[in-house]
């Protein structure tokens, strides 16, 4: 609510600004974003039926020295529960030599889910991986280990956040897959969206039918958050990056709800006539299908934060800003308001720990949102719409539309840079998603004196901090634009973006020549993509890719924008060129299923079932079921007894080729466990136990 009346009351000061920082602004009423559709929605989303039974592709993230995890997921034929699945790792793309092997076992607990911690790898090594289950084989995976100390003279990373399916296409993704030269991908987090679908849904658009959220509301339960992953991964686009590179990922707020923090979220009961049910529950949840669906390994309090090295150039510092620790955002973003956390006591004392024990040359934290100030008071207007930019009241407006980041938390903020400046902790980097655009910072406690109420509250050069040299500067934070989700110019304007692009760090005349963002090196507004890091002993550098969101078929790319800090400088200077890729690059996994392994020759069936919950379900309630056909076919949904006695129908109906979902309603039963059967005449059917509550 706090959020809420903020926004209002910036509407009538700067409907630019409020628009841009509300991407819930455009939801339908609260009783509609939890109402599933009572008939069958055509959303005719993508799958490739060629990759059955993995249709959601291959895994594999957080890579050490001599391990890495590998993860699938299986689309049972059967009602086989658990389901055994076999694993192979190969040091060649053929799959000719093998290296590590296994088997291991999922249950519908899971999800049907994969995970497998391999041991004994070399350091610093490409690897090929495959699963097999009931004669059929999985794609061919690419993963590659962390170097050991003392092995790395560079490393690359494509560094992501922000991948919203409704507004548009996962090209970026795509172009990340087809690199030869990264070592991982870094996910900042906003991995799904928890919005629902259809018209004034975040993201959509009426144009783009094959983008369209599932389930259609607003994601609450176990079953809603896994179908969501679900639709993300049969995306071909993000498939193909995850089987093409390990991941390190860590969450943001949307994996969850919008705003989210330790105790709640912007995004959950904000609506006081509608209960969307206990927080802590829909936040532990949602840990749970994270887990369930990221090639990570498990931890027994779901927290995320952690470090990976890779060797001595680099320790990868993964932080959690939404959930461990942070408390609820205050309202305005002023330094008088109390102490307020972000990591929380334990994570932060953990953090200080890493930076200050750790041997590598570079420092690099994964953090979800904008660490360094992002001063916009530039952009105040009074009630009538006026500028007001020396009027100390609309200044703190405008200011506290940005409370959700860093900028909320400002003395935490200075206790991170107090405890890097004091103990002289060189070649720290700071990664960061959320924001949807780019950015790249000088990392200082006073970029400017700001407001200052000597000088018309404008801001005023800091003695503490030189933009031309870098000194003051103790780190450095490159920012990631979106995948895909709504930046300045689709949420504003084009042209009211352009003018705050310029704005944010360059001299306003019109103010005397006043700098708001001196510590500001690089800002695009506008652009979708990500950014590559590169590190090597000397140095670290940002090179910033762009795509377009809107045309699936689009296969290009543009870079524009490098940054770099050399090594001891903890200062960002402009680039001329990108850097120069890896001599070494390894040859990438065949886009198609591998034919050295064993293959079933049985043709698949016609329809497959992803999903259908709950389950366990309420007698009298309602099933929720994901399917998706090849070819189309006329199909009957039927309820049993365990002996196979019909109960009725649930369903009868023609199905085009597709992608579809259901919500099905279930007759009165006495608690037990029945069969629920998908049947397609000539075409096979589909039978899982059903425990009915």
């Amino acid at each position: 609510m706090k959020k809420v009346l903020l926004l209002l009351a910036l509407v009538a000061s700067s409907s630019a600004w409020a628009q841009m920082v509300s991407p819930t602004a455009g939801q339908p009423a609260s009783a509609q974003r939890l109402q599933r559709a009572q008939s069958t929605e055509d959303d005719h989303l993508p799958f490739d039926e060629a990759l059955a039974p993995f249709y959601h592709g291959v895994a594999s993230g957080d890579p050490l020295s001599d391990a890495v995890v590998i993860w699938t997921r299986v689309t049972s034929e059967t009602d086989e529960d658990p389901v055994e699945v076999t694993w192979a790792v190969y040091a060649d793309p053929e799959l000719t030599s093998l290296v590590a092997y296994g088997d291991t076992t999922t249950t519908g607990e899971r999800d049907f889910t994969v995970k497998v911690d391999v041991p004994g790898l070399e350091p610093a090594t490409t690897y090929y991986y495959a699963f097999a289950y009931n004669g059929q084989n999985s794609l061919t995976g690419r993963t590659r280990t962390a170097p050991a100390a003392d092995e790395a003279d560079q490393l690359r990373f494509a560094v992501v956040s922000c991948s919203n399916y409704q507004a548009g296409y996962f090209n970026a993704y795509g172009r990340i897959a087809e690199r030869q030269d990264l070592d991982a991908v870094i996910h900042l987090g906003d991995y799904i969206y928890e919005y629902g679908a259809g018209a004034g849904t975040y993201g959509y658009d009426s144009t783009r039918d094959d983008r369209s959220n599932v389930p259609d509301t607003e994601i609450l339960t176990v079953a809603d958050y896994r179908t969501r992953y679900s639709l993300y991964r049969l995306d071909p686009d993000l498939r193909a990056a995850h089987q093409q590179h390990p991941f390190i990922p860590i969450w943001d707020d949307h994996e969850s709800a919008n705003d989210a923090y330790k105790d709640g979220a912007e995004n959950h009961n904000e609506d006081e006539d509608v209960d969307e049910g206990d927080w802590e529950t829909r936040k532990e949840l949602s840990k749970e299908v994270w887990f369930e669906w990221m090639p990570v390994r498990e931890t027994a309090d779901r927290s995320i934060y952690r470090t990976i090295e890779y060797g001595n150039l680099a320790d990868l510092i993964m932080v959690d800003t939404r959930l461990e620790g942070r408390e609820e955002q205050p309202l305005i973003a002023v330094d008088t308001v109390e102490y307020r956390t972000v990591l929380g006591e334990t994570q932060k004392a953990w953090l200080f720990d890493e930076l200050n024990g750790s041997d590598a040359q570079w420092k690099i934290i994964g953090n979800q949102i904008i660490f360094s100030q992002l001063n916009v008071g530039f952009a105040a207007t009074d009630l009538d719409g006026n500028p007001a930019p020396t009027d100390s009241t609309f200044i703190m407006f405008t200011e506290s539309i940005f409370v959700d980041i860093w900028d909320g938390y400002p003395k935490e903020r200075r206790d991170i840079i107090n405890e890097i400046s004091e103990n002289d902790i060189d070649n720290v980097v700071i990664l960061t998603g959320d924001f949807h655009s780019t950015f790249a910072f000088d990392v200082t406690n006073t970029p400017v004196v700001y407001p200052n109420p000597a000088f018309n509250f404008l801001p005023t050069p800091s003695s503490s901090y030189d933009p031309a040299t870098g000194l003051g500067s103790v780190a450095v934070e490159f920012a990631t634009p979106s995948i895909t989700s709504a930046n300045f110019d689709e949420n504003i304007d084009a042209v009211t973006s352009a003018v705050f692009e310029v704005a944010f760090n360059s001299p306003q005349e019109a103010l005397g020549g006043v700098n708001y963002n001196p510590h500001m090196k690089n800002v695009d507004l506008d652009r979708h993509g990500y950014f590559v890091l590169d590190i090597t002993e000397t140095a670290v550098q940002a090179d910033w890719f762009y795509v377009d969101i809107l045309d699936a078929a689009d296969d290009t790319e543009e870079q524009d924008g490098s940054y770099a800090s050399a090594a001891g400088t903890n200062h960002l200077t402009a680039a001329s060129s990108a850097a120069t890729e890896k001599t070494e690059q390894p040859e990438l996994a065949p886009t198609a299923i591998n034919a050295a392994v064993v293959l079933s020759t049985d043709e698949p069936r016609n329809f497959t079932v992803f999903s259908a919950y709950p389950n366990p379900a309420r007698e009298g309630g309602v099933l929720y079921m994901n399917l998706a056909f090849v070819r189309g076919a006329e199909v009957s949904v039927d309820l049993l007894t365990l002996e196979g006695k019909s109960l009725g129908h649930l369903l009868d109906r023609d199905f085009g080729v597709g992608n579809y979902t259901l919500t099905l309603d279930l007759p009165t039963l006495t608690p037990g466990v029945y069969l629920l059967q998908v049947a397609s005449e000539n075409e096979g059917t589909w039978t899982k136990k059903l425990v009915i509550r």
